[in-house]
């Protein structure tokens, strides 16, 4: 079958579009609810991993890439907003402080699976409600861990990024690079 991400991310795609992988694309369904209230890093590799096993049940032949993305705010998770309020509370929480983003990797295929993750530090400039407001307004935060886009909200809010600026975008690209997961899929 080939290799399959198992990621609705559009980032994902095009940056493992551009390391040259051809794949398709399969969408998984799991409830990523931290019900064993794990800490920041364990749980992203957690879902990421669940993810891979999910779409890789219906797919056994594949190689199944999947990925997740947290922030990380003094040891706790923040995922994606549930109302653009929470959105609006979220970006004045991290504005004037740094925060992690934890991305992790999976590669799920026969009976084996291998996850690697990255953590990169951003610090946000100080926000005015106004600046929110209109970042808010004008751009999709509902699906997005931390309520921001990179992209996006380089100009408007970054003061300095320390690490891996992939790994913000949701791909561990620089953890990648050096892995076992990419000698794998180089071989297929």
């Amino acid at each position: 079958m080939g290799i399959i991400l198992a990621s609705s991310s559009p980032r994902r795609k095009k940056i493992l579009e551009k390391l040259g992988y051809n794949f398709s694309i399969k969408v998984p369904d799991i409830d990523e609810e931290n019900i064993n209230e794990l800490n920041p890093i364990d749980y992203v590799v957690d879902v990421s991993m669940r993810k891979g096993l999910k779409v890789h049940q219906q797919y056994e032949n594949a190689f199944v890439l999947s990925g997740d993305t947290i922030v990380e705010f003094q040891n706790k998770i923040i995922g994606k907003p549930s109302s653009y309020q929470d959105a609006f509370e979220v970006l004045s929480l991290l504005s004037g402080r740094s925060h992690y983003v934890i991305s992790a990797l999976s590669l799920t295929y026969n009976d084996n699976q291998i996850t690697i993750f990255d953590s990169t530090r951003v610090s946000f400039k100080t926000l005015k409600k106004e600046e929110i407001k209109n970042y808010i307004n004008n751009f999709d935060v509902l699906d997005k861990a931390g309520s921001y886009n990179i992209e996006d909200a380089e100009e408007y809010f970054i003061k300095n990024i320390d690490g891996c600026y992939n790994n913000i975008v949701g791909f561990p690209e620089e953890k990648f690079l050096s892995s076992e997961i990419k000698q794998i899929l180089d071989s297929k």
